[in-house]
């Protein structure tokens, strides 16, 4: 496996991709059920929460020695005394769980696509899939950086010709009110999944090749994803005659069969990109607590994903729902004051200045985290 550095672009578009998978497929959904105001409202406040707790995410393993990954970081800074080691194993199977989790919502909405698309059986489709995933991650950090910068170019371009198609083809116009708060919430959950690059902090932390350009690499990276959400989002909805759960079967109905293609390269783009830095993730953590060698723990982090996609399919807002309140509770409950304890005694200069030692700050993004963990539980 590779370990090589990452440029700045890399690094940028690994974070945005961590988080364009599914639930950007889900948002143009709930946001039918709201008006455009309090679209361009959460989305400009769940990128501001975000890039705010990742670069506190940041500066949380800049400021610790097992920085590989989040239980590493938990163990120096928050697990300590005789329970170290249960409460290291037990958030060790909860965070293998989640990533699981992920990791299989990828195969299985990207086997749909592909199986439509080809067609191929459901279960090849997911083996194809793997496959190719698998073996980007078993390549590393740099392939895998690469990998990413030119896939998010591609996703760009196509959620571009999507929205020039969708312009030319208008249904029904803009609701330009703040609509259901209760929906809006959802919404807001989704789009904090959405934008959460929680799990590959800490592979660009490690392996960017100028580390005064962090801060930038995280906000950029946010910042791309969001621009995508907000264009796709826009598109879906002016132009989908219906709009389905999973946005691009909508959106392809309406616009005709040109832009099937393109909504299928969307979908598998956004699962790639996605599987790649999660997968790593999940690798790293398992390397991490094991020391076994990373080969075994490659297979260890991506083969039951397949398992669990062909045996266990559920319902896929459930899935996304669940897994962004998982995330909530794992930030609020264990990032926060791991950061805290990581920097109160530090004199080091923070990414943040100053303010990165609030204790308003930390309470303040602790709120939209419980906001966010509290939103995976309304129906949409």
């Amino acid at each position: 496996m590779s370990r090589g550095k990452l440029s700045v672009l890399e690094s940028a578009m690994l974070i945005a991709g961590s988080g364009l998978g599914t639930g950007i497929l889900a948002i143009p959904y709930a946001a039918s059920r709201t008006g455009f105001f309090s679209i361009v409202l959460f989305i400009i406040i769940a990128y501001a929460v975000s890039t705010v707790l990742h670069l506190l995410a940041a500066d949380l393993v800049l400021h610790s020695k097992n920085s590989s990954q989040l239980i590493g970081l938990f163990k120096e800074h928050l697990f300590r005394g005789k329970y170290e080691n249960i409460l290291t194993l037990f958030f060790f199977v909860i965070l293998a769980v989640v990533l699981f989790l992920n990791l299989t919502i990828y195969i299985i909405v990207a086997s749909d696509v592909m199986a439509t698309v080809m067609p191929l059986p459901d279960n090849t489709a997911k083996i194809i899939f793997y496959l190719i995933s698998s073996v980007i991650v078993f390549c590393g950090i740099k392939i895998i950086g690469i990998s990413e910068k030119y896939s998010m170019f591609f996703i760009f371009l196509v959620v571009l010709y999507l929205s020039l198609l969708s312009s030319r083809n208008i249904i029904r116009d803009l609701d330009f009110t703040f609509g259901n708060p209760v929906t809006a919430l959802a919404l807001y959950g989704i789009l904090m999944f959405s934008f959460s690059a929680l799990f590959s902090v800490p592979q660009v932390v490690n392996n960017i090749e100028n580390k005064s350009k962090i801060k930038f690499a995280i906000a950029a990276g946010i910042g791309a994803n969001a621009l995508i959400t907000m264009i796709f989002t826009i598109a879906v909805l002016i132009a989908s005659e219906e709009i389905t759960s999973v946005a691009t079967i909508g959106l392809s109905r309406s616009i005709g069969l040109v832009s099937q293609t393109a909504c299928s390269i969307f979908v598998l783009l956004a699962m790639f990109t996605s599987y790649w830095s999660i997968a790593l993730a999940q690798l790293d953590i398992i390397h991490e607590q094991t020391n076994l060698n990373r080969n075994l723990c490659w297979l260890a982090a991506t083969l039951p994903t397949l398992f669990i996609s062909i045996f266990l399919p559920a319902a896929y807002i459930s899935y996304i729902q669940l897994a962004g309140g998982s995330v909530a509770l794992i930030i609020g409950c264990l990032l926060l004051p791991a950061y805290y304890n990581s920097i109160v005694n530090s004199n080091d200069k923070l990414i943040l200045g100053r303010i990165g030692k609030s204790k308003f700050l930390l309470l303040f993004i602790f709120v939209f985290y419980l906001i966010m963990a509290l939103s995976s539980f309304i129906k949409i």
